[in-house]
């Protein structure tokens, strides 16, 4: 888990020290175009977010990219001037609340697409907040508020900076919010969501600095937009019931094999029967537990999902005598695995799962072990199969022949050569 949680930070937390970097370098000198380009990246990196998250339907991160443009124009075209001014204030407080506010209520929101009447109100709210405090602004009416804000929006954390305490406090309640809710999902969206969470107080501490609202925006953009093709990249290589590579990432992984590899086609023994008798959520299960099995596959094996009940393991550089043993292995090792389906009433805690399953207590049929077994097709690339095609059909050939020679078994197709050799030997004879 921690582990898992690491890996997705890494890339948000790479951009944001990048991000860190230049803000404190010299960027007085850079030229005009080049400030320009710095003040407009936000604006086109915003709007490639929301392009991206209505094409992935993904509606969490497009509205925090939504959230963002809007908080950055505001900063442009009204927090241009000295915050000495009374208007200027007071947005730049309201501001510094409404931002983690806004972003708290994408955060804790469920993952429903875009087809929703709720996105569309959560995409609503923060645009009329954005532009009800722009009219305000523009109207200067909001220097009137300034003697009713609570001594908390007033008195800073730190002198000579701008943050006030009543937006630390809020800063460090939701981050701390969403931090539990990315330690529960683990997902991308919500890494990024919690990095970006973590580079805002910056924005406002730092606020005088120069060119910090595009950095620091631009930054932020970045992490969801790298959350956004990441995405994509998982719905398209990465297998969503087994977590493993899926037969999009095979592909790409066969057009760049070197001259020596060897590719091990597998399936799963009377698996339309055992979903026909127990149901499709067990046969996802039963999925699941091959899968779990597979990841632990030794002579440097990488192991993908097919489709339906196959499965494929590719050795780079291997042999068919180099890869056999850890077949085997693998095939004897799912075959003595004893599977319980999980019933409605068990616990999702593995240590209570596992005490519901004690020998001592009585069991029903359906909590009963079950067997899984699989078969194996395996063929090495060798100068008559040059084409990563040709090896795969032979691997298949040589599966189904191990399923008709009685399944449970790992069979070669140098093994089914030899035989034809032999057989034709005899026939001759």
């Amino acid at each position: 888990m921690t582990i898992q949680i690491l890996r997705l930070l890494i890339a948000p937390f790479a951009l944001m020290l990048m991000a860190t970097l230049v803000l404190f370098s010299n960027l007085s000198s850079l030229s005009a175009e080049l400030q320009l380009l710095i003040i407009t990246l936000p604006y086109l990196l915003g709007a490639a977010n929301l392009l991206l998250g209505f094409l992935f339907n993904q509606s969490r991160l497009l509205l925090a990219a939504f959230n963002l443009l809007g908080a950055y124009a505001l900063i442009q075209f009204c927090l241009q001037t000295p915050l000495q001014q009374p208007d200027t204030y007071v947005l730049f407080s309201l501001l510094s609340l409404l931002m983690p506010i806004n972003h708290l209520v994408i955060c804790l929101a469920p993952e429903r697409g875009l087809l929703n009447r709720g996105a569309w109100l959560r995409l609503l709210v923060p645009l009329a907040a954005y532009l009800a405090l722009w009219f305000l602004w523009h109207q200067q009416l909001l220097g009137y508020w300034l003697g009713h804000l609570p001594m908390l929006l007033l008195d800073l954390i730190a002198e000579n900076h701008y943050l006030s305490e009543g937006a630390t406090w809020l800063f460090a309640i939701t981050l701390i919010l969403n931090a539990i809710v990315f330690s529960l999902r683990r997902t991308r969206a919500d890494a990024a969501l919690f990095v970006s969470l973590l580079t805002m107080p910056a924005l406002f501490f730092w606020f005088d600095l120069k060119q910090i609202s595009p950095l620091l925006f631009t930054c932020i953009q970045l992490m969801l937009c790298q959350a956004l093709i990441s995405h994509s990249h998982q719905l398209a290589f990465i297998d969503e019931l087994t977590g493993l590579p899926a037969r999009r990432a095979l592909q790409e992984q066969l057009s760049s094999l070197g001259q020596r590899y060897t590719l091990a086609m597998m399936d799963i023994d009377h698996f339309k029967q055992f979903n026909d008798r127990h149901g499709h959520d067990a046969g996802d299960q039963v999925l699941r537990m091959v899968a779990a099995q597979l990841k632990q596959v030794g002579g440097g094996g990488r192991v993908f999902r097919y489709g339906g009940e196959e499965f494929t393991v590719l050795f780079r550089g291997k042999t068919e005598a180099d890869v056999l043993p850890h077949l085997e292995q693998l095939r004897e090792s799912i075959a003595h695995y004893p599977l319980h389906l999980r019933q409605p009433n068990r616990s999702e805690n593995t240590k209570v799962g596992r005490q519901q399953r004690q020998p001592g207590k009585k069991a029903r049929d359906s909590d009963k072990a079950l067997q899984v077994t699989i078969s194996i097709g395996l063929c090495e690339r060798g100068p008559m199969q040059l084409h990563s095609d040709e090896v795969m059909q032979l691997a298949d050939k040589a599966l189904y022949a191990a399923k008709r020679a009685g399944r449970n078994r790992t069979l070669a197709n140098s093994q089914l050569t030899r035989r034809r050799r032999r057989s034709s030997q005899a026939d001759f004879a």
